[in-house]
């Protein structure tokens, strides 16, 4: 399919069927940590990339076909991009029960008609990584114009309009935006909108830039204490990186949930025999690049692949004896 992929496993919102909106890497950010790799096309201005008619007969078709506790609005690249978002939540509401999400960078929470636009869905999870303008620069590496408290102050006025649920992610990577003082002016910042959750992640699959680096779970911990309590871990696959940058996880996780490990096998079984990067998987495999970058995150956290940078893209091979 052209626009649906999955259902694919979630660390928070479980069986997610994705929409995709976007072609790949439209975004207004650049993120140092994005799982995809770097922006190929850094945008701020919104286009009409798809059609909604013909995503709505796309999602009725495999809708029958599967079971989902989300559709889910996020994909190649910043989904409030398109045109029309709000115009396809309402369509996707009247095809179907299954609660509708959306993932956002929050680049343009600043514009109303955003905003009007995402009240029709039951979650949106949007993303807050800095406070501060310079660390926002270094983190996001924004378009040019977008300003921190822009989009914070537009975050404050959706947490105010929207009636469904709201849950903040904050990406913590070490070095970048994990000071006592940054992580103090994000929960201080947050503290103005009124969200259920505010959800701490880290670098857990491979990142764009090779400094991105995780925290440890206990820096994690500590970082949790300096919100309020509505503060939460969302590393929930259980991979976290040590101090000596490496990678450990519990036995199995990830690889158990259902209908998963026949593709993270097929995923190993290409990678026994090339280097592959995120997207050469997904094309080889006929995979949206979402669906590959989870599979090679399961994969690496259970050890079973590695990965090398060659002219600044990571490649993944199968570790020896697998």
């Amino acid at each position: 399919m052209k626009y649906i992929f999955g259902p694919v496993p979630s660390r928070r919102l479980c069986r997610s069927l994705g929409v995709d909106l976007i072609p790949y890497k439209h975004c207004s950010f650049d993120c140092i940590y994005c799982q995809l790799g770097a922006t190929v096309h850094k945008r701020a201005e919104r286009q009409q990339f798809v059609e909604t008619g013909e995503v709505i007969a796309e999602l009725e078709s495999a809708l029958p076909c599967v079971e989902a506790d989300y559709v889910t609005l996020s994909g190649s690249g910043e989904p409030t991009l398109c045109l029309g978002i709000g115009e396809l939540i309402e369509g996707i509401k009247e095809l179907t029960e299954i609660p509708v999400a959306v993932l956002t960078n929050s680049s343009l929470m600043s514009c109303a008609e955003v905003r009007k636009e995402l009240l029709g869905a039951d979650l949106v999870i949007p993303s807050v990584d800095a406070a501060t303008q310079d660390v926002f620069e270094r983190i996001n590496r924004p378009c040019s114009g977008l300003r921190i408290e822009d989009i914070l102050c537009g975050l404050e006025e959706f947490s105010y309009e929207y009636s469904g649920k709201l849950w903040i992610e904050v990406m913590m990577v070490r070095d970048i935006n994990d000071s006592d003082d940054e992580i103090d002016k994000i929960a201080s910042a947050l503290t103005r909108i009124r969200c259920e959750k505010i959800q701490l992640n880290t670098v857990e699959r491979p990142p764009a830039e090779s400094f991105a680096r995780a925290l440890t779970q206990g820096a994690l911990e500590k970082a949790r204490r300096r919100f309020d309590d509505r503060a939460e871990l969302i590393v929930a696959s259980g991979i976290y990186q040590d101090a000596d940058g490496s990678f450990h996880s519990p036995a199995g996780a990830g690889l158990g949930a259902p209908g998963i490990e026949a593709d993270c096998g097929r995923v190993l079984e290409l990678l026994k025999r090339r280097p592959c990067t995120v997207r050469d998987i997904a094309e080889g495999l006929d995979l949206n690049i979402n669906e590959a970058a989870k599979f090679v995150g399961i994969l690496k956290g259970e050890g079973l692949i590695c990965a090398i940078r060659r002219e600044g893209r990571a490649y993944f091979f199968a570790n020896d004896g697998n």
